[in-house]
């Protein structure tokens, strides 16, 4: 015979998903949100910055991915820093043994005696001694290697990834064009080669409410005049018809921020010298997309050659009918 069913704690729906409300009780992978241990990690989405709870900040166990999204200077201040405590924690383990190591005179030594070590030079003036020496060092020489080794990949796909020079217009502009408002971003490719095959896409991002009155976070794959381009050699501009047919039909600015909307546009593409395919994306937020206006022209014909002026590529002016 079963017993009285336990009581159930009250849940309350987060964005899709139902979270206890006990203290440190989890369900449905999404950890309480009054629990004390449950940790916050904020991100910037879209220009929109969220609040993650129950996740860790830095996962080492995704060490790799983490450390490739790093940026050069902090990259290059983790190597040197790993370095220099390595030299430091093995220049003191000499020190356990006065005299291991031959013409060693203090801690400056020793450090100095691990640096030649761990990077395998070796001088000669200062060596090792006694059989505890020569097992550090043996040791410190396994470090050695590996880390170059490390190093040396990680360097040569931080430098070997392929990566498009796309740049993309400070603001999306609304205004008509051919009779027909219109949504338009400019992009330009910043490199003197070609990127084959380039697909565009064009998405809206905003908050909606659903038929049951829940709010849900919505994308529209905004349907654009042209998504494809056989060689992106100068520049491209994006155009999305706003028509009855589409999610902007109506919009304002005013709506565009009441629904926390961004627009994200992203590219890809061969590159022609690469070999490889390239990507970039870029994001526009309410207040970066302005309405009634246009771009103004940047490619000047001229005899036997056109000029891309890139100088004027962020500057807008009011569309043809003045709006």
């Amino acid at each position: 015979m079963v017993g009285p069913r336990a009581p159930q704690p009250p849940t309350r729906a987060v964005t899709g998903y139902t979270v206890a409300r006990s203290t440190g009780r989890q369900a449905y992978g999404v950890v309480s949100l009054r629990s004390r241990k449950a940790r916050r990690v904020r991100v910037e989405v879209g220009g929109r910055q969220f609040t993650k709870v129950g996740v860790r900040p830095r996962d080492w166990r995704d060490a790799y991915h983490l450390v490739l999204g790093l940026n050069w200077p902090v990259f290059f201040l983790i190597v040197v820093t790993l370095f220099v405590l390595t030299n430091l924690l093995f220049a003191w383990i000499y020190l356990l043994q006065p005299g291991a190591v031959a013409h060693a005179h203090g801690f400056v030594d020793e450090f100095f005696f691990s640096i030649e070590t761990l990077s395998t030079v070796g001088y000669g003036e200062m060596y090792p001694l006694t059989l505890f020496a020569q097992a550090v060092a043996s040791v410190e020489i396994v470090v050695g290697l590996i880390g170059v080794a490390t190093m040396t990949g990680l360097v040569f796909v931080r430098f070997s990834r392929p990566r498009a020079r796309i740049l993309f217009s400070k603001f999306a502009v609304i205004g008509r064009f051919n009779g027909v408002p219109t949504l338009m971003v400019r992009m330009a490719n910043e490199r003197h080669n070609m990127i084959l095959e380039a697909d565009v896409r064009l998405t809206l991002i905003r908050l909606e409410t659903t038929a049951e009155g829940a709010a849900f976070r919505r994308q529209h794959d905004l349907r654009l005049d042209r998504h494809h381009s056989a060689a992106f050699a100068l520049s491209w501009t994006v155009m999305h018809p706003i028509d009855a047919r589409s999610p902007l039909d109506g919009v304002t600015a005013e709506a565009l921020a009441r629904s926390q909307a961004f627009l994200t546009v992203s590219v890809s593409g061969l590159d022609d010298i690469l070999d490889q395919t390239v990507h970039a994306r870029g994001v526009y937020t309410p207040d970066q997309v302005l309405f009634g206006k246009r771009y103004v022209d940047i490619l000047v014909p001229q005899e036997g050659h056109t000029i891309l002026d890139l100088t004027r590529f962020h500057e807008t002016e009011a569309d043809h009918d003045g709006h």
